[in-house]
């Protein structure tokens, strides 16, 4: 990944060059956001901008899960949302000009992103075109960063819940062994 990172410099004056013509794509509302939001059943028609859709998107995905609407149980649907995670952030990751290879992990695409968004920020000065396609940019980056962190504590939650129980199996055991115990010693006596 570090020839990755060290294209994001190399790329910056193609990315800069491009800024104005891609500020109202990146505005958009994409098709694949529009797809995902369908699919969990959120009317699209008073969405407009990919943003908008990020956001619209997160929230129906958390209001899925609260209502323990998954799909999939299990690792599945872990995993099919980890994969999704990635691929938002693979595509924003080219809209920034960086390289992902295909075995690198959310966490470090992630890691590869946040400079760049903050390059682009801080690069946007007054032009208005530039400062609307970073803080889209942002947005992006602060959707993919959320649910990122929602999937790993999802996952830390699922990962301690066998524990627990496992705990408080063993701990009945011992006591049902005691109990044991004692009712022997008593009818040997």
């Amino acid at each position: 990944m570090t020839s990755s990172i060290g294209s994001i410099g190399t790329s910056s004056a193609s990315t800069s060059s491009s800024t104005s013509s891609s500020s109202s794509s990146a505005q958009k509302l994409s098709d694949e956001t529009k797809n995902k939001l369908k699919a969990l059943g959120v009317d699209t028609t008073s969405i407009t901008s990919e943003a908008q859709g990020q956001i619209a998107l997160l929230q129906a995905q958390q209001q899925q899960k609260a209502q323990g609407g998954e799909k999939s149980k299990g690792g599945d649907a872990g995993k099919a949302e980890m994969e999704s995670i990635k691929t938002e952030a693979t595509s924003l990751a080219s809209k920034l000009g960086i390289t992902v290879s295909k075995d690198e992990k959310v966490q470090d695409i992630m890691a590869a992103i946040g400079p760049a968004v903050e390059a682009k920020v801080s690069a946007a000065g007054t032009d208005q075109n530039k400062i609307a396609e970073a803080q889209a940019l942002q947005t992006e980056f602060s959707t993919i960063s959320s649910s990122l962190s929602n999937m790993e504590a999802q996952h830390s939650k699922s990962a301690q819940a066998p524990a627990a129980n496992q705990t408080s199996a063993f701990t009945a055991d011992l006591g049902n062994m005691a109990a044991q115990n004692q009712l022997y010693h008593k009818v040997g006596s």
